[in-house]
């Protein structure tokens, strides 16, 4: 039982990363009059952390060597609380950015360790399982964090949505001390083989993939909010259409579970990238009227909600003997692609508009998909 239940605080764990992360998309409106910059500027608060992040995650492994990684994890959620407490008492949009920086480094250590802590809790035979159970976190995030953190920002203000996810940190770190068997790697990780993990073919295709897919998702997600008032959605309903998205996004994470393990990772990721790739579509073209918006946001969330445990598990089943690196690897660049999709679509929002930002959403989904159907097509060696 207690493997579970560890498994379980690892998926709450993950839940209250997910939030801090996201947190500023839901509050963005909000948080950018109080501080007086525009939108695409608060859109910083989701890049830089993304590419903090990114830096961490790569390193982990490699710097924590023999260290136990459940403590990783503690020391992650504590960074949570020590950011979230910087920003509350955070006197301009400077600090704000300090603040997230140092979330930049706990979502880096979080996510590069989470798998293999996962894992390393359960029989090998039960490993889909643990990954499911743990990555569901990420739905309920978007199922309850981020709409009850939007809910907080828009009526109580968006500094004390913040100092919520930082007491649930600081519980969380309690937790997983507790709960979490301890995980030590067999062999301590080198920068050698970070090098050949890399030159795996199915790391190089996961990492492509992740960059191509997540940049798409954030370059329109992190500017929901605003799409969404342009659709005629009162800003108050907001939170309520994000709740739809991330009851969807934890359907779509647990639906996927048996694609996965009847017809292999490779396949259950050329669904779930071609269903988000047409997802966006029908948000770049439908999305005009708040009836279209509760509709489309729950068909989105659905394959966006199934991608971070699908790419996790086709780079446990790909990556051969470097399955830890692999998962560091492509850690690193899915939160490039979080901050790269941030940047992007607030770059092109302010220039291009929103049918120029969901086009090249569009556009980059449509070669994620291309990719996986590519290396499904042509099966061979792992290594170059």
């Amino acid at each position: 039982m207690r493997k579970w239940s560890g498994v379980t605080s690892l998926a709450v764990g993950i839940f209250v990363l997910i939030t801090i992360e996201e947190l500023p998309i839901g509050v963005l409106p909000v948080m950018s009059a109080e501080l007086g910059i525009p939108e695409g500027v608060a859109g910083l608060a989701v890049t830089v952390p993304g590419l903090v992040a990114a830096a961490t995650s790569v390193t982990t492994p490699v710097l924590v060597r023999g260290l136990d990684r459940r403590l990783v994890l503690v020391l992650a959620l504590l960074c949570v609380a020590a950011s979230s407490l910087l920003t509350v008492l955070a006197p301009g949009f400077g600090v704000v950015l300090v603040a997230r920086v140092l979330a930049g480094v706990s979502i880096g250590l979080y996510w590069a360790v989470l798998p293999i802590v996962a894992v390393g809790q359960v029989d090998p035979a039960r490993h889909a399982t643990a990954l499911t159970l743990a990555f569901s976190g990420t739905g309920g995030a978007l199922v309850l964090g981020v709409p009850l953190a939007t809910w907080i920002g828009t009526h109580l203000g968006w500094r004390e949505a913040f100092a919520v996810v930082g007491a649930a940190a600081l519980v969380m770190a309690l937790l997983v001390a507790v709960l979490v068997r301890p995980v030590r790697a067999a062999v301590p990780v080198t920068p050698a083989m970070m090098r050949e993990a890399a030159r795996e073919r199915g790391v190089r295709h996961a990492v492509g993939l992740t960059l191509l897919l997540i940049v798409a998702q954030f370059a329109t997600y992190s500017y929901v909010s605003p799409l969404l008032q342009e659709a005629g959605v009162p800003l108050g309903r907001t939170g309520l259409l994000l709740l739809l998205f991330g009851i969807a996004g934890m359907i779509g994470n647990v639906a996927i579970a048996p694609v996965i393990r009847r017809r292999g990772a490779p396949t259950a990721v050329l669904v779930v990238a071609a269903g988000l790739t047409l997802s966006l579509l029908a948000v770049a073209v439908l999305l005009r009227t708040p009836v279209a918006a509760v509709l489309l946001l729950p068909t989105w969330g659905l394959f966006a909600g199934a991608a971070s445990v699908t790419i996790q598990s086709f780079v446990d089943s790909e990556a051969g003997a470097r399955v830890e690196e692999g998962t560091a690897l492509d850690s690193a660049a899915f939160n490039v692609s979080i901050a790269l999709g941030a940047a992007l679509g607030g770059i092109l929002l302010e220039t291009a508009g929103r049918t120029g930002m969901l086009a090249v959403s569009v556009l980059l989904g449509a070669a994620g998909t291309a990719l996986v159907a590519r290396y499904r097509a042509r099966p061979g060696p792992r290594t170059a």
